[in-house]
């Protein structure tokens, strides 16, 4: 059986490498609103980032169509964007958030 301090340890790596993912995910959600903004669709023939999105990056269409729904969001959220950039807040909290703020404009 492990240590409480070996558990602990393991424990904080988890969370650290999650904070990790969520920035990264927040890096990706900026990349996406900036690739949307340009439109570049008719170069693959694609409707729209959400089809692109599942044909190169292989995310399914509804989840797809909600990235780049919240990458858009985020713009307007400036408090939400900077704990989501420094991996404060995971992205399935910032989908609902947006939600929710986008619902009360």
């Amino acid at each position: 059986m492990p240590s409480n301090e070996d558990l602990n340890q393991l424990a904080d790596e988890i969370t650290t490498l999650c904070g990790h993912l969520d920035a990264a995910e927040f890096r990706l959600l900026e990349l996406i609103r900036r690739f949307d903004e340009v439109a570049p669709w008719g170069l693959w023939e694609m409707k729209s980032c959400a089809h692109w999105l599942n044909w190169k990056c292989g995310i399914g269409l509804g989840a797809a169509r909600e990235k780049v729904r919240v990458a858009h969001a985020l713009p307007s959220l400036p408090s939400v964007s900077e704990a989501f950039r420094e991996g404060r807040l995971s992205y399935s909290k910032v989908r609902a958030i947006t939600r929710i703020a986008n619902s009360l404009e």
